[in-house]
């Protein structure tokens, strides 16, 4: 079976300003450090997930409306695994540096932001998979799909 590549690694390090890999195989983002196998594996597993949705899809190049879509949620899928992985759990504390008297704390500001990029990133996926489930359910139906006018919902 293969699988359609929604995404690949080129896309994540464009989309997430990464660098690498350097002489280790590792990215860098966010400046945490995170191997190209780990990377591999988000990607892997964001095209696999899209297309276990919709198995119809051919992947780049495909006439098919919902491809963006798709490939738009194979993107954020596969960036959310990215940061949620650098980050292991260890934002609190990570970068933060004492030396004698003297405190850094870095770890705010780096972690606001990896946070505020996860929950874009899963705000995206949400959006994307809609498009892609209402995009496949408007193509492949034959009777007239209820919509929300209000308050109500009318067929």
């Amino acid at each position: 079976m293969s699988v359609p590549e929604f995404t690949s690694i080129s896309d994540l390090v464009s989309h997430l300003n990464a660098t690498g890999p350097d002489s280790s195989n590792n990215y860098t983002v966010y400046g945490l450090k995170i191997s190209a196998a780990s990377v591999q594996a988000q990607v892997d597993h964001a095209n696999k997930y899209v297309y276990s949705l919709v198995p119809s899809l051919t992947g780049p190049g495909s006439s098919d409306p919902r491809e963006v879509s798709a490939e738009l949620a194979a993107l954020d899928i596969a960036c959310l695994g990215i940061l949620v992985t650098v980050v292991g759990g260890s934002l609190v504390g990570a970068y933060d540096y004492s030396l004698g008297d003297m405190h850094v704390a870095r770890a705010g500001p780096y972690a606001y932001a990896i946070k505020t990029a996860i929950d874009a990133y899963r705000q995206s996926v949400i959006a994307n998979l809609g498009n892609v489930s209402s995009v496949a359910l408007a193509a492949n139906s034959t009777r007239h799909i209820p919509h929300n006018s209000g308050l109500e919902l009318h067929p």
